[in-house]
């Protein structure tokens, strides 16, 4: 339990990182994993944390993230080359996506937390089906129906702003 209520802390921490939702798992051309692949499992911390205490780190099994199973609606994973996708259903019923970038060459790892956001600029590129203004005081967007070059277009455009590096612990 103490496990879950740690994973839905860091998730809203990070919610208010991205400005999206979206009805449906992202990305939505891609399965369902039914076990997370090993170069993705380990102990995590987010770079800025101070130390490596328990509290810090976030545990990957084949199954589990930080105790959380994904062999259910409440935790989606999918992975396509370096990107690792996390869907976590929020309590709206909509699913708040988390997506983490690894850099492989020559025993170098650098491994990134990518928050999607739009901006109103950008919200025409998209399905909206609802807006509202966010606890952070931004708006945000629930999307549906998110086509493969939208959904890359949200990858590719988070700035540095949001995108925050992690460690793999040995």
């Amino acid at each position: 339990m103490r496990k879950l209520i740690f994973l839905s802390a860091v998730l809203l921490c990070f919610a208010s990182c991205a400005n999206v939702t979206f009805v449906n798992p992202q990305p939505e051309f891609l399965e369902s994993l039914t076990e997370i692949p090993e170069k993705y499992q380990g102990r995590f911390v987010f770079s800025e944390a101070s130390d490596d205490t328990n509290e810090d780190v976030n545990i990957v099994t084949a199954t589990t993230i930080n105790g959380m199973s994904i062999a259910s609606d409440s935790l989606v994973v999918k992975t396509r080359g370096n990107y690792f996708y996390v869907n976590f259903l929020d309590d709206k019923g909509n699913y708040k996506l988390y997506i983490y970038q690894t850099v492989h060459c020559l025993g170098y790892e650098k491994i990134y937390a990518i928050f999607p956001n739009i901006d109103k600029e950008q919200e025409h590129l998209f399905n909206v089906i609802n807006d509202w203004s966010c606890n952070n005081g931004n708006q945000c967007y629930l999307l549906d129906r998110v086509s493969v070059n939208q959904f890359n277009l949200l990858v590719n455009s988070a700035s540095t702003d949001e995108k925050i590096e992690l460690k793999r612990l040995k």
